[in-house]
């Protein structure tokens, strides 16, 4: 036995090594920079031309904040082949307050050299524009611009009268615009708009009156533009962790709820910090637990039942100067309800609320109808859904009429974790997409129709350190209800950000121990803008602009 055991040792370890060939590839596929203590966030974009390397850095980071970029602290993250080296380490800060020179080196030895060259310029966005002038009847009127590239479009009747015109905008604080806010301008004709920054950068634009024209239906495609990206903690003052977890967005201002804080608001075109909605006595740990809003910029806050006592309440806040005002008081004995809710409508006309259950496997929700302004009954009728059911606090329901309770409706929840379209009048499933990954949180949905089409939009949260979620999906439910969106598989999807990408792990905070987030969905009062909001606990609150404008 011991000679068989040693004839196969020796067959073993005398077997010959495999080596494979060495790669002759030494080109970067990818490259990109981030800053001193931002890990591995993506902040700063490249182009590669030939054999330069031109690095946009922004001049303040946060770009609105007085935290000048310091180029000699710069950390660079390349893609190459696999058994190639890089010259000088990217482990290590680059100066790049000069050029300087990286080189890949493939596995068999060649050298490809390129000018790593940092481009260090404020921001020329302008992010909003508004004319405001008085009709030919002394009327005061007021119109939103559409803002393609360089052109600030306002798009007009022909044969509008322009008395008193005036422009007002929105750029970075650190920069100059050619016309002063608020100032006169007469658009008989195009006139140029130039806005200059710091690092010697100025964009041209033009701003003009068009006869703007609508696609027949939908979105532009490439039209998506974050207007903004915030982090809660570092950029908008939120020092407690693990408790803001709903967001209202009111055409204005998009509002953040903070357990047991009063909420605040911020500019929901920049993102800038705006003030703080006084809560009063609804203050508290499991008082104001959850906020939306209604389509109207109504805001509306809930307590956690039975957390709180037997009785959920819906407080209403006309808007962010406003006081909280009872609006619906239900004894709902020991279920729990008021980790979310959902209003499709307008509470001062026609709306549906909804409200599931949480805290064990359920499958039902309760709603509550408003007609002609009026709130049909205190007591909710409690609506089970056939063949979906959802766990552990997460849950979202949002129907796609507010007029008729038989319409259809979507459902995300955990750990189903698949988008759900139900019929209104059975409650059984019609359609779902497939199931996200199940390490995940999906808790929180939206839906709006914007110039004839039909969108939902919800979320996928990172509750860990580790892995990758932390996504929101815009869909055209009607461009095919199908796939995995995270994978790139359904049909209908429009717009999703880069996975992790706005996380807590991305904005180096605490982990977001309760996977808790939100989604919100408004219409520009002239129609031509869908704004997407989104927020990650203890991570970002972001804004992005979509357009219908048919640029043929």
């Amino acid at each position: 036995m011991f000679l068989l055991f040693l004839g196969t040792l020796c067959t073993i370890s005398c077997q010959k090594v495999e080596y494979r060939d060495r790669y002759e590839l030494n080109e970067i596929s990818d490259i990109y920079a981030t800053y001193e203590g931002e890990g591995r966030t993506r902040l700063f974009e490249a182009r590669v031309v030939e054999d330069k390397i031109y690095l946009d850095i922004d001049y303040y980071h946060p770009i609105d904040s007085d935290n000048e970029v310091d180029l000699s602290k710069i950390l660079i993250r390349a893609t190459v082949p696999s058994d190639a080296l890089v010259s000088p380490s990217l482990s290590d800060f680059w100066d790049l307050t000069s050029p300087k020179e990286l080189t890949v080196t493939s596995g068999t030895g060649e050298k490809k050299t390129y000018t790593v060259i940092a481009n260090k310029q404020g921001n020329t966005d302008v992010s909003n524009a508004i004319l405001r002038f008085n009709d030919e009847g002394g009327n005061p009127q007021e119109v939103q611009a559409i803002i393609i590239g360089d052109k600030i479009n306002f798009s007009l009747v022909p044969g509008t009268i322009l008395n008193n015109a005036t422009l007002s905008y929105v750029i970075n604080r650190h920069a100059s615009a050619s016309l002063p806010n608020e100032a006169n301008i007469n658009l008989a004709s195009p006139q140029p708009f130039v806005v200059k920054a710091p690092g010697n950068a100025q964009r041209d634009y033009t701003i003009q009156v068009i006869e703007a024209v609508k696609l027949a239906k939908g979105i532009r495609p490439g039209s998506a533009k974050v207007m903004f990206a915030k982090r809660l903690k570092n950029d908008l003052g939120i020092t407690v962790d693990d408790v803001t977890g709903g967001i209202a967005a009111t055409g204005q201002y998009i509002v953040l709820n903070t357990r047991n804080q009063n909420s605040i608001y911020i500019d929901a075109f920049t993102g800038a910090k705006v003030g703080e909605i006084d809560l009063g006595s609804i203050r508290g740990g499991l008082r104001n637990f959850y906020t939306t809003a209604d389509d109207a910029g109504n805001i509306f806050v809930c307590n956690l039942v039975p957390n709180d006592g037997n009785t959920f309440n819906i407080w209403k806040i006309s808007s962010v100067t406003g006081t909280p005002q009872p609006f619906i008081q239900w004894n709902s004995g020991s279920t729990s309800f008021g980790r979310k809710f959902s209003i499709i409508g307008d509470v001062n006309t026609n709306a549906i609320i909804t409200v599931p259950v949480v805290g064990v496997l359920s499958s039902s929700f309760a709603r509550w109808q408003v007609v002609n302004g009026n709130l049909v009954s205190q007591t909710p009728e409690m609506v089970t859904i056939s063949g979906y059911s959802w766990s552990n606090n997460n849950i979202d329901v949002i129907y796609t009429s507010p007029t008729d309770a038989s319409s259809d409706y979507y459902a995300i929840g955990y750990s189903n974790n698949r988008l759900a379209r139900v019929n209104g009048s059975t409650n059984s499933i019609m359609a779902q997409l497939d199931q996200l990954d199940a390490n995940f949180i999906a808790n929180s949905v939206d839906y709006i129709e914007f110039n004839n089409a039909k969108l939902v939009a919800y979320n996928h949260v990172n509750g860990f350190e580790w892995g990758s979620a932390d996504q929101v999906f815009l869909i055209d439910t009607e461009g095919g209800f199908s796939g995995n969106p995270s994978a790139n598989t359904t049909p209908g999807l429009i717009w999703s950000p880069d996975k992790g990408k706005y996380g807590a792990n991305a904005a180096l905070s605490a982990k977001n121990g309760n996977g808790t987030g939100d989604v919100a969905m408004t219409v520009s009062e002239n129609g031509y803008y869908l704004y997407l909001y989104f927020m990650f606990t203890n991570g970002y609150v972001v804004g992005v602009q979509f357009d219908c404008v048919d640029v043929e």
